[in-house]
């Protein structure tokens, strides 16, 4: 059963309306595990959302976010808020502290200052990025913001996801995370060597680098050379990308703000050695930590997309389907996930029982889709499911009526399960694939859907 729902605390009747809010609520996209967060491969979602259901004339917002692509679900969660809202990232006192890293990050204008309770967004996030805007909600009910900004939950209007791991994946043990709670990442696994090789990028802070490909976004972790070696940052790399690095000045005054030479971060990485990061917050441990303090709540309508490629072939086992279009990196992950076991010396940290791992077989290249439906168990009232994409009115000769399309209820999960269908077949690049225009098309139909239920 899921946490009860959260009470309102603000008294959202009286929030002043700025004039200059849009007529219909902005959507911010955000990507997952190392996703670069470049609008382009996103595909042309301008020209999707160029009007809306409320007003013809009038577009959308676009916001494109672009949190550190292999930062935990804390860090993430905050820098989206102040990419959104503005300001200078403040990861948190006491965070900074247990984790050893700066307290302060970047600094950012804000792509819609407004945002608030009463003027709120909707999200649409893919893999990692929907465990980090759920996880986002919960701080935003908690004291980690400044009460100046007005911090609240139904600042979120709706969150919708796409093959996100809620309850937690073992595909992130199959490349390197461990259940050994004394080695987080084994040190010659694929995870390990993403590990140094990002330690390697920023070490050398190449920023035409950054602007082409990564801007991995670990500023707080200090890993620049010359905040390693305590040079003077010069005054163009104080003012460039949004004041991105820490002078040395700011480390001394941020809290726990360490550093770390690059050899002995390539041989016991403090960030990968560290539950402070996106892998372990990917695993079944990092999820249940997650969830055993989330709750969901009353305002916020939410959505899941879960995507599958697998079948059962007469066993528990589940197996890809075969499939030119497959690559075969993908097919070997989802047949390892597909018969997954923990391994006979730590069975004392499993955090799923032998008897419900066949309940965790069933997947799409890197997430079970058990994981995928939502946070916490199924129940009557919190979630309903339903197989294929939703009804659209553009595609309604692919799908039943439109008519009965089921009315969204705000504090309910509601679960569409697409077969067929990879982890990263819809989001986050772009293929030109009728599958993916079917997807957008339909998603802004039901952000027109909701905007006619909040306004």
């Amino acid at each position: 059963m899921p946490p009860d729902p959260f009470e309102n605390e603000l008294n959202l009747a009286n929030a002043p309306v700025p004039p200059s809010v849009n007529s219909v609520p902005p959507v911010v996209f955000v990507e997952g595990f190392m996703g670069s967060g470049k609008q382009k491969n996103w595909g042309p979602l301008a020209e999707i959302f160029k009007n809306t259901g409320i007003d013809q004339n009038c577009s959308r917002k676009l916001i494109f976010v672009k949190p550190g692509c292999c930062n935990s679900l804390h860090d993430r969660a905050i820098e989206i808020f102040y990419q959104i809202k503005g300001g200078r990232v403040d990861y948190g006192e006491e965070h900074a502290k247990e984790f050893e890293h700066a307290r302060f990050g970047r600094r950012y204008k804000g792509f819609y200052p407004q945002w608030s309770a009463s003027n709120p967004v909707h999200f649409l996030a893919h893999s990692l990025g929907g465990i980090t805007i759920w996880k986002l909600q919960q701080l935003l009910a908690s004291d980690i913001f400044p009460a100046s900004l007005n911090p609240h939950p139904d600042m979120i209007l709706s969150l919708t996801a796409v093959s996100t791991p809620f309850k937690g994946t073992q595909g992130v043990y199959l490349l390197g995370s461990t259940i050994n709670p004394n080695n987080i990442i084994r040190p010659f696994s694929i995870g390990c060597w993403l590990g140094r090789f990002v330690h390697i990028y920023e070490y050398f802070n190449i920023q035409w680098l950054k602007e082409l490909f990564y801007d991995f976004n670990v500023d707080h972790w200090n890993f620049y050379w010359k905040n390693v070696w305590g040079c003077a940052i010069t005054e163009k790399e104080q003012q460039s990308d949004n004041d991105n690095q820490n002078t040395s000045e700011e480390i001394k005054q941020s809290v726990a703000g360490k550093t770390y030479g690059l050899l002995y971060c390539l041989y016991k990485s403090p960030w990968l050695y560290n539950k402070d990061n996106g892998p372990f917050d990917m695993t079944i441990h990092g999820m249940k930590i997650v969830n055993e303090t989330s709750r969901i709540f009353p305002n916020t309508f939410y959505r899941s997309y879960v995507t599958t490629i697998t079948c059962t072939e007469n066993s528990i086992y589940h197996t890809p389907k075969p499939s030119l279009s497959l690559y075969y990196p993908i097919y070997y992950l989802s047949y390892k996930i597909g018969r997954f076991r923990f391994p006979e010396a730590y069975k004392q940290y499993q955090p799923i029982t032998d008897e419900e791992l066949p309940e965790w077989y069933e997947n799409d290249g890197l997430c079970p889709i058990i994981s995928q439906y939502h946070p916490f168990s199924c129940s009557p009232g919190y979630c309903t499911h339903h197989d294929g994409m939703p009804p659209s009115e553009k595609y309604k000769s692919y799908q039943v009526s439109t008519k009965s399309r089921p009315n969204p209820v705000r504090g309910q999960w509601e679960v569409w399960k697409i077969k067929d269908t990879t982890h990263w077949s819809i989001i986050p690049v772009w293929y030109n694939d009728p599958k993916q225009m079917e997807f957008f098309v339909g998603y802004k139909e039901y952000l027109d859907q909701l905007d006619a239920l909040h306004l």
